[in-house]
Parts: structure tokens; C-alpha cells; sequence
């Protein structure tokens, strides 16, 4: 039997269809997933890998993760640094749990008030999680910061950063003698220094 001209391109057209179709009722049931905050989790599972691309995604997925007991080991930026991984480790029972809060900008001076901000809250910088995650016009500077439990202690943060090594060089011994250590850098077409001190906390807080 002979098929009229244009008949295997329509076939083709339609198949795809169906393909497209599929791969977004498949997303939509992922993304579904992630927003009832269903991570799969095995009653004796030890370690956990979460990775997205979204951070208001990975801060429902830690809330959720240290809940039960989860701790961060480490996180890295992956697929062209716009995917965020972070491996989480068991290591306490609840209610006695970590907690966490992901902080991130495109501005300068907005991490250094977020930091210091989340950091009054006797949150603490997990400087192996910084990282330069890269959106479709701008890289997004993002960090973990961690309040183990009971804790008592508080942290002050000034974030330095320039395209000038001499510059850096110079305000990095300016904070240290103000009595900062440096803990972390990062680079996103400007070099970004983050340096952390103890402070005492005061009464009422």
C-alpha cells in the first residue's frame, strides 16, 4: 500500500509529540515530588546526595534531610556550576538535630548582610559549600550555613571582593587585625574573600 506524500513526517511529528508529552508529565511528577517534600530515604540509609538546580528547592530538601537526623560532609556546583550537590551524612537522632540555611545573591553586599543576618541566628558558614552557581545571565554566589545543636556560639563575616590581588591582599590584612580569619574564597569574575570571627553573645539572644 502506498502512503500519501508527507504521511511518514506526520507519523514522525506525532511520535515526538507524544515524546515531549511524556518527558513533561515525567518533570511535572518530579517537580511534584520535590514540593511535597517526599525525599526517599531509607530507614538505615547513612548518606544522602541532593542536587537541584533551584535553591529554594535544596533549602526544602535540608529542612526535610536534618530533620532526621542528616548532617552536611561536603557540596560542590556541578553541569556547568548550575546544579548544586551537596552529600549528607547520619549522624544524630532527633530532636537533637543540625539545622540549616542556604544563603544566596547575585550582590556583593547583600551576601555580606545575609551572612552576618543568619549568623546573629547562631548559624555558622560551611565554607566547603560555597560555590558560584551559574544561571542564563548571572552567577548566583551561594553558601550553607549550620547550627549544631545546642549550640551557644555566634559569628561575624566580612566578605571582600575585587579584581585587584594587591587590593585583596591589603583588606585581608585589615580584617585580620580587626581579628578575622579567612575561611573561604571564591571566584565569579571578581575574587571573593569570606573571613569569620567569634563574637560574644549577648544577653537575651
Amino acid at each position: 500500500m502506498r502512503r500519501a506524500p508527507g504521511f511518514f513526517t506526520g507519523e514522525i511529528l506525532m511520535k515526538m509529540k507524544y515524546t515531549v508529552m511524556a518527558l513533561v508529565t515525567l518533570a511535572l511528577t518530579a517537580a511534584s515530588a520535590v514540593a511535597q517534600g517526599k525525599l526517599k530515604i531509607e530507614p538505615g540509609q547513612q548518606y544522602l546526595l541532593l542536587s537541584t538546580n533551584k535553591t529554594s528547592t535544596m533549602q526544602k530538601e535540608l529542612d526535610e534531610a536534618s530533620g532526621m537526623g542528616f548532617r552536611i560532609m561536603m557540596g560542590v556546583s556541578n553541569c556547568g556550576q548550575m546544579e548544586m550537590v551537596l552529600f549528607l551524612e547520619r549522624v544524630t537522632e532527633p530532636p537533637s538535630v543540625y539545622k540549616y540555611k542556604l544563603v544566596a545573591t547575585n550582590k556583593t553586599s547583600t551576601m555580606d548582610k545575609e551572612l552576618n543576618e543568619v549568623a546573629r541566628e547562631g548559624f555558622r558558614l560551611m565554607p566547603q559549600t560555597l560555590m558560584a552557581k551559574e544561571n542564563m545571565l548571572t552567577k548566583e554566589v551561594v553558601g550553607v550555613m549550620e547550627k549544631p545543636p545546642k549550640s551557644d556560639k555566634r559569628y561575624e563575616y566580612k566578605l571582600l571582593a575585587t579584581n585587584l590581588t594587591g587590593t585583596l591582599q591589603k583588606e585581608v590584612k585589615q580584617a585580620e587585625a580587626d581579628g578575622f580569619a579567612l575561611v573561604g574564597m571564591i571566584a565569579r569574575g571578581e575574587n571573593m574573600v569570606v573571613m569569620e570571627k567569634e563574637t560574644t553573645l549577648k544577653a537575651g539572644n
